[in-house]
C-alpha cells in the first residue's frame, strides 16, 4: 500500500518541474517573468514600468492544452501564467484580460506615479538631513564651536529672518524647514524631483519659494567679549553654497594690532573678514593673544601715568 506521504511528493516533484519549464521559457525570452502570487509585486512593478512608458499596449495570450497561458504585453513583456494563478493575476487588470485585445494601463500609471511619489517623499527628509551635513556646514560648525570655546558666548544674535537654519538649533529648524517644504510640494513631483535633486548636487536654491524669503540656508551670529572688547562673530552659508565669516570687534587699538600683525585677514571699519571663505580657526588664538597684549600695554600705560602723578 503506497501512503499518503508518496503522492504529496510526487505532486511538489510535478510543480517543480512544471516551475522549471517555465524558468527556462523565460530563459529564451528577452524579457519574461513567471506569474507566482507569491512574487506578484515583481510582475507588477514590471508592468507599471511599461505604463510609464506608453498607457495602452497590444496584447497576445497565449493557452497551451493544459491551460497555462502565454501573456505578451507589445514586443516588450512575456509574462507566463500558471493555469491555478490565472483568476490572481486577472486582478491586476481593470476588467477581463483578453487575447488580440488593446490592454489599457491608465490604472495603473497612476499606481506607479503615485508610488514614485511616495518614494520621493520617503526620501526627501534623508536628502535634507544629509545636505546639511555637507563638508561646508560641517566646517561653519566646527568654527562656530571654536570661537564658542575660545570666547564664549553672551548671546546668540542670528537673525532668524534672514537665516533659514541655525548652527545652534539646526535639528529644530530642519524639522520645520522640512515641513514647510513639504506643504508645497507635497503633490508636486516634479518640483519635489526638482528640489532633491538640486540639493544633492550643490545647485543653488534661492529659486524655490520657501528659500527666497530668506538670505541664508545656515548660520550663526554671536556676541561674545574678552577683557570688556565687544566682539560678534557671524558666519553664514547663502542660497549657492557660499560661505561666509566675520567677526565685528569693539576696539580700534585691537584692530590696528591685528591689521598690523595678521596678513590672512582684511579690516573694513570695525569689522574682520577672512581673506578665503572663512577664517583659519588658528586665528581666533591670534586675536584672544592681542586682545590680552593690549589689555596689559593699556595697564601698564596706566601704571607709569600713575607714578607720573
Amino acid at each position: 500500500m503506497i501512503d499518503g506521504s508518496f503522492y504529496n511528493l510526487a505532486s511538489k516533484l510535478g510543480e517543480t518541474e512544471r516551475i522549471r519549464k517555465f524558468r527556462l521559457l523565460e530563459a529564451t525570452s528577452m524579457d519574461a517573468v513567471t506569474f507566482l502570487p507569491a512574487h506578484m509585486g515583481v510582475v507588477r512593478a514590471k508592468v507599471k514600468d511599461l505604463s510609464k512608458l506608453k498607457q495602452k499596449w497590444g496584447l497576445d495570450i497565449l493557452e497551451d492544452d493544459d491551460g497555462n497561458r502565454d501573456v505578451r504585453i507589445g514586443d516588450a513583456l512575456r509574462i507566463i501564467v500558471p493555469k491555478e494563478h490565472w483568476d490572481s493575476f486577472q486582478e491586476m487588470f481593470v476588467g477581463e484580460l483578453k487575447n488580440d485585445s488593446e490592454l489599457n494601463l491608465k490604472d495603473l500609471l497612476v499606481e506607479a506615479m503615485d508610488d514614485e511619489l511616495k518614494d520621493l517623499r520617503s526620501n526627501f527628509k534623508p536628502a535634507l538631513v544629509e545636505m546639511y551635513n555637507e563638508q561646508q556646514f560641517a566646517s561653519l560648525d566646527r568654527t562656530v564651536r571654536v570661537w564658542q570655546g575660545r570666547f564664549g558666548v553672551n548671546r546668540l544674535m542670528t537673525n532668524r529672518g534672514k537665516v533659514i537654519v541655525t548652527s545652534e538649533d539646526k535639528e529644530r529648524d530642519i524639522q520645520q524647514l522640512y515641513g514647510k517644504l513639504l506643504r508645497v510640494y507635497k503633490e508636486d513631483r516634479g518640483g519635489l524631483e526638482m528640489l532633491i535633486a538640486d540639493m544633492e548636487n550643490g545647485r543653488p536654491l534661492g529659486a524655490y519659494d520657501v528659500f527666497k524669503k530668506y538670505d541664508y540656508l545656515y548660520g550663526s551670529r554671536a556676541e561674545s567679549d574678552h577683557n570688556d572688547v565687544v566682539l560678534i562673530f557671524e558666519a553664514n552659508i547663502d542660497m549657492a553654497f557660499i560661505v561666509s565669516e566675520s567677526i565685528y570687534v569693539g576696539d580700534e587699538e585691537v584692530l590696528d594690532e591685528v591689521e598690523d600683525q595678521v596678513s590672512s585677514v582684511k579690516r573694513v571699519g570695525n569689522v574682520l573678514y577672512p581673506a578665503g571663505e572663512q577664517f583659519d580657526v588658528g586665528f581666533f588664538d591670534v586675536l584672544y593673544n592681542i586682545i590680552e597684549e593690549v589689555e596689559e600695554q593699556a595697564e601698564e600705560e596706566e601704571q607709569v601715568e600713575g607714578e607720573n602723578e
